[in-house]
């Protein structure tokens, strides 16, 4: 919800050459914004939990632990069970740095009254670069500490070149190889980088360092239940391995931390505890998105990914400018990959930085499952001018 006002405040500022005058009087409530935030989330959590007692399913709310491996523990009163299905979510990692207990977490920083005008970002996985984007455009002098080499590590080289080149003149400064030593009571990040000594100055340090499943805190050694990394040892159908009478999904299940993912596995848990394990899940076609400004969406494999299985592969590439929505809506930040397989045209992976690549990804996430060849694509009608009209464009290439 940040992301999206923050997009339009960030579009609207750049619209005067557009005929749109006073665009550079704007400014961005902060307050306001997160006040909208909430009234949203409380109205779907009303939803929510509004949803078993419509469905006549009796609902306790409460923490529950294991006392056995049919038995759980609600606030002191006991329940037994045949099956369980557990989909308790993750929270924000708390990394052991001297002094992590003067900053906050993605959790915390939706919730900050005010706009910090300088933040340091510990973290430069999907979480760290999408607060550090949102609030580098919202006009916050945005510092991001990468402890690997490079951020986004899962993306595709040119992709990860392309987001550089939008943070750079999103104003962010991103260092990597850097190991954080301290935080001071000040908010002063204390780091190295390549054996020197830095000090960062801001007013908000996020640790933006991953989510760690919540399974650990109900107890599952009492169950049997064994945990890889923290989230449930899972099969195909989201059955424990050890304890084959409890199901996970989602985050706790930690195979692919993203909502869709528990939206997607949990009724496949639920369908298999009570029916038998009949469905499996299926990520052969995956399609996810990065909620930078611009956004990025994927799926398949990248170019490095194809190469080290050794696949005789081929890439095309157009870069945004060449769209002609993304020119009339001022959008020409961007860039679409298709990864291809040169003998057989066989589409394995395609990769988009740009405007609304959240949602013009799923048209390759189809073309994939079904099995479609690049030139067949390429060679589709479609209704222009549109920023979908990229993927088609660049299948064509």
């Amino acid at each position: 919800m940040l992301v999206s006002t923050i997009e339009l405040f960030t579009r609207a500022r750049r619209a005067d050459h557009l005929g749109i005058k006073g665009a550079e009087q704007l400014s961005l409530d902060w307050p306001a914004m997160i006040s909208r935030k909430d009234e949203i989330v409380a109205s779907w959590s009303k939803s929510k939990n509004a949803t078993p007692g419509n469905l006549g399913i009796p609902a306790l709310r409460g923490h529950a632990t294991f006392a056995g491996p049919h038995e759980v523990t609600v606030d002191g009163r006991n329940y037994s069970g045949d099956k369980f299905v557990i989909a308790t979510g993750s929270k924000p990692a708390r990394p052991l740095i001297p002094g992590a207990e003067h900053a906050i977490t993605s959790d915390e920083l939706l919730h900050l009254k005010e706009q910090p005008k300088r933040l340091v970002v510990i973290g430069g996985g999907f979480i760290g670069l999408e607060f550090g984007f949102a609030l580098a455009r919202a006009g916050t002098k945005v510092t991001l500490l990468q402890s690997g080499l490079q951020i986004g590590p899962a993306l595709d080289h040119d992709i990860r070149n392309a987001l550089l080149e939008c943070a750079n003149e999103a104003g962010m400064t991103i260092k990597t190889n850097v190991k954080v030593t301290k935080i001071e009571s000040d908010r002063t990040v204390e780091a190295e980088i390549d054996g020197r000594k830095e000090k960062f100055y801001t007013d908000q340090v996020l640790l933006a360092t991953g989510r760690p499943s919540n399974v650990e805190s109900m107890k599952p050694e009492r169950a049997n239940i064994d945990l890889d990394h923290g989230a449930v040892k899972v099969n195909e159908y989201l059955q424990s391995v050890s304890a084959t009478h409890v199901y996970a999904a989602g985050d706790a299940a930690g195979k692919h931390q993203h909502s869709p993912v528990a939206w997607y596995e949990g009724p496949i848990a639920a369908h298999n505890a009570l029916k038998g394990d009949v469905r499996k899940v299926d990520f052969s076609v995956f399609p996810s998105a990065i909620f930078t400004i611009p956004a990025i969406g994927q799926v398949g494999l990248t170019e490095e990914e194809a190469l080290k299985r050794g696949l005789k592969m081929k890439t095309s590439k157009l870069p945004y400018e060449y769209n002609p929505a993304a020119g009339v809506r001022d959008e020409t930040e961007g860039l679409v990959k298709i990864v291809y397989e040169e003998a057989t045209d066989k589409i394995l992976g395609v990769h988009v930085i740009g405007a609304h690549a959240e949602d013009i990804i799923q048209i390759a996430a189809v073309a994939i499952k079904g099995g479609l060849k690049k030139s067949e694509v390429g060679a589709m009608h479609y209704v222009f001018p549109t920023f979908g009209g990229a993927i088609f464009d660049t299948m064509a290439v």
